[in-house]
């Protein structure tokens, strides 16, 4: 699924103001030239065309995922391969690794150095000493789905408590669950469990 067919899908059922639209790319040429490489295709178009106009929130179980804005994108990347109060890089960041967007400090990237027609993208727990990244969606595109989509069964089905978590353990209510989990068995593919084991009910 490419970027402009995920978008297509989004919008299909999402309400979120994603303030996303036409951009001048001299924001991925200017990245590109300070460390003298190309970007991967599917993430040179997202940065371009499609990279929120502010930082843009999709709720989540416990922190939002902040998905940020193309100014934002900086190889300086602050608490990750950079210290701002003691002004020195960090250790164990490696440098192809591009930060977009996080779920409460845990980072998720790109791997530049995955020249391929789609951006895998990773994701890694912050605070464990080090990085162990593993992939949570194929591409860009996918990944923006199931954000989208997750944000949506919480806030979009004007109920009550869209979590449940009681005796009967954590789980999805059951309007949102019915929605939600065919939608990322659809769209997901393997990465159904990345996004949904969290709830006893998936």
């Amino acid at each position: 699924m490419n970027l402009k067919e995920s978008f297509e899908l989004i919008n299909s059922f999402s309400k979120i103001d994603f303030g996303l639209g036409k951009r001048s790319n001299s924001i991925s040429n200017d990245l590109e030239t300070q460390k003298g490489i190309s970007f991967p295709i599917e993430f040179k178009e997202y940065i371009d065309n499609y990279a929120p106009i502010n930082n843009q929130y999709f709720s989540g179980v416990g922190n939002s995922i902040s998905l940020y804005n193309s100014e934002r994108l900086s190889w300086v990347m602050d608490g990750y391969n950079f210290n701002p109060i003691e002004r020195k890089s960090i250790a164990g960041w490696d440098d192809s690794w591009f930060l977009f967007a996080d779920e409460g400090a845990d980072p998720i990237i790109v791997d530049l150095s995955e020249q391929l027609e789609y951006s895998v993208v990773y994701q890694a727990m912050h605070g464990t000493g080090d990085w162990q990244f593993g992939a949570i969606a194929d591409s860009i595109g996918q990944f923006l789905v199931c954000i989208a989509a997750f944000n949506h069964a919480l806030t979009g089905f004007n109920v009550e408590d869209a979590i449940v978590d009681n005796e009967n353990g954590f789980n999805l209510h059951e309007k949102c669950a019915s929605w939600l989990f065919p939608f990322i068995s659809k769209y997901a593919n393997n990465y159904y469990e990345d996004w949904l084991s969290v709830f006893e009910n998936s």
